[in-house]
């Protein structure tokens, strides 16, 4: 990789991305298997779109590619009966299991300073992009396992109905896992808060002071507590 970064095929920044989540312990060895498949074929391209900087939390949320331009034979591992490949893409600028467990301990820790003294509690709700329920999941388990209530429906569910379960069960923030009209292959984790709208000032930047603060994505482990999912049918 050194003289792919001399030559000027791969970004210094890439390059520090790339040795921090190679690095980590933390780094699932399948997603390690997927970087190095990546650099030995030289698609240095592909590591650039990948690694080049930290997904960013915005007003909006996370969006960003889910699957790759050039896919591991790692992430294909065995694809569903439509060709998707088993895991999304490996990054720290794609939307994958460790930049969710980064914006979801982020906001989980928001929540916990912003309703002092209360469990947290969120709503999540998803469309039919791919990897959305199993985003949805690891976002569940990562709130049951930092105290809180997750509220998941059973199926996906369109944001207005996110917005009326956040009101109905009086929950502190919901997530909607879409990215609305962009391309087939990115996905989006958008925030809204107890009024069961997005996300605006002050609660906008707290949040992603939190999400900012929160891993850098190398890790999707789900910590340990005495919290609970409840899963939500079609009674709302």
């Amino acid at each position: 990789m050194e003289q792919a970064v001399q030559a000027g095929d791969l970004l210094p920044d890439s390059h520090k991305n790339i040795t921090r989540l190679l690095d980590s312990p933390e780094t699932a060895a399948r997603d390690k298997e997927s970087v190095l498949e990546l650099v030995e074929q030289g698609q240095w391209g592909e590591l650039n779109d990948r690694f080049f900087r930290t997904l960013a939390f915005g007003t909006g949320g996370l969006r960003g590619r889910t699957v790759g331009k050039v896919v591991t034979e790692a992430e294909r591992g065995t694809p569903t009966a439509l060709g998707r490949p088993e895991f999304p893409a490996v990054g720290t600028n794609c939307m994958n299991y460790g930049n969710v467990a980064r914006a979801t301990k982020g906001l989980v820790n928001y929540l916990k300073k912003n309703f002092a003294g209360q469990a947290p509690s969120v709503v999540f709700s998803h469309d039919t992009r791919h990897f959305s329920q199993e985003f949805v999941e690891l976002s569940a388990q990562i709130v049951a396992g930092m105290g809180g209530t997750a509220y998941l429906f059973a199926e996906d569910r369109s944001t207005p109905e996110l917005s009326f379960a956040v009101r109905h069960f009086g929950a502190q923030a919901g997530v909607e896992v879409t990215a609305s009209h962009n391309p087939s292959h990115d996905n989006g984790y958008k925030v809204y808060f107890s009024d069961g709208a997005q996300i605006v000032e002050p609660h906008a930047s707290g949040i992603i002071r939190e999400v900012e603060a929160a891993q850098d994505g190398a890790s999707d482990a789900v910590p340990k507590s005495e919290g609970k999912v409840v899963r939500i049918g079609s009674e709302v």
